[in-house]
């Protein structure tokens, strides 16, 4: 049955505005067909991904999730397709430049039309703000409950890899007799294989300035890598490209001003620098300094107060029950020897002896002395 005019009039109005939504919504707007493949979008897409119109229609949307994501964004789909709605649905969509950015998502479907409507919105920025907050708390955590930096270092490399998601972490300390950096420990996350990479690593040395740890040691500064493959002062490079290892931040540990030592960290994708991620990161490395400072005060301390303790032991050895002569006052030691006062008070303490006479023998000795 044809369209009257004013009825087409009508569908080609609510064409143009549905157009009209489209292109000025802030929000990425799609509609996907249940094979699996854009069917529209909205400018804002290649705005955030970088990729094309054409490129984002010509490829199942799967292409551009990421990996771990998948099984997941199936589910959802699947869930879609039966009738279900989608709310507040988080998946990581692949940028042109390598990088990935996280989208929250709101979809329903048109099972008639074997269409899904949707909306999703750029929370990248605040994903990386929530981990970085979790990251920093649980450092903080970890150096209010360890004894020393040995202790705490692996749970620190830890923490921080779990909570921004990071595949890989190393702890770089300085020896300043052979004017080296050298590694102390190497964290992997247990789905990640990189055992090549973290072999070198455990028998790598850096000079000031070479690779990653190298030039954070000598500038002081934290430093990002967005792709290693790509870098040119990274030796290490063959064993990463081998291992799928590309983004890499590195920052200093600070004591008194001085670099003490290094931590970096690596990742299986190509990030782009993140500065509040960096500052945060030079701001742990101040803090991890001056836990390692009030740690050595601390030991200093307790040996001081190990040394009091023991000379307060040996002065105690002196008390109790000393067996003396009545007549030439020598003293018996736990042997059954009998020795002078004095070798056996010099024996027990740090005292020395000065010789004198007292008031009282003296006038036993000189009847006719006057003290005065």
């Amino acid at each position: 049955m044809d369209k009257s005019p004013q009825a087409q009039a009508i569908l080609d109005q609510a064409a143009v505005e549905r157009g009209r939504f489209f292109a000025l919504s802030l929000n990425m707007l799609c509609i996907m067909g249940f094979d699996g493949y854009f069917k529209h979008l909205n400018p804002v897409w290649e705005k955030t991904l970088g990729f094309t119109n054409e490129e984002l229609l010509s490829k199942p949307f799967l292409d551009f999730v990421h990996p771990d994501d998948r099984e997941a964004t199936i589910a959802e789909a699947g869930k879609l397709a039966n009738g279900g709605v989608a709310r507040s649905f988080e998946n990581r969509y692949r940028s042109k430049d390598g990088t990935y950015r996280w989208l929250m998502w709101n979809a329903f479907p048109l099972i008639e039309q074997q269409l899904i409507y949707a909306t999703a919105r750029d929370v990248t920025d605040l994903k990386r703000e929530e981990r970085r907050l979790a990251a920093q708390y649980e450092v903080t955590r970890v150096l209010a409950e360890s004894a020393t930096l040995d202790n705490a270092m692996p749970k620190i490399i830890e923490a921080v890899c779990q909570s921004v998601d990071w595949a890989l972490g190393a702890f770089w300390t300085v020896d300043k007799q052979a004017n080296l950096l050298r590694c102390k420990d190497v964290w992997l996350a247990p789905t990640v294989e990189a055992k090549e990479f973290v072999s070198v690593t455990g028998v790598t040395t850096f000079p000031p300035g070479i690779g990653l740890p190298g030039r954070v040691w000598s500038s002081g500064k934290p430093a990002w890598i967005p792709d290693i493959i790509r870098d040119t002062n990274f030796p290490r490079m063959p064993f990463a490209a081998s291992n799928g290892l590309h983004g890499a931040f590195a920052f200093p540990i600070v004591m008194a001003g001085e670099v003490t030592g290094v931590i970096e960290f690596f990742s299986r994708e190509v990030r782009s620098p993140e500065d509040n991620l960096l500052n945060m990161m030079s701001a742990l490395g101040s803090q991890i300094g001056q836990f390692t400072a009030r740690k050595g005060v601390e030991e200093e301390r307790e040996k001081l107060i190990a040394e009091l303790q023991e000379a307060l032991g040996n002065v105690k050895a002196l008390s109790g029950l000393l067996p003396i002569c009545a007549t030439c006052k020598k003293v018996r030691d736990d042997k059954g020897y009998w020795n002078r006062i004095e070798d056996y008070v010099s024996a027990h303490s740090e005292a020395m002896f000065s010789h004198g006479i007292c008031t009282e023998c003296a006038m036993k000795l000189h009847p006719d002395w006057d003290e005065h």
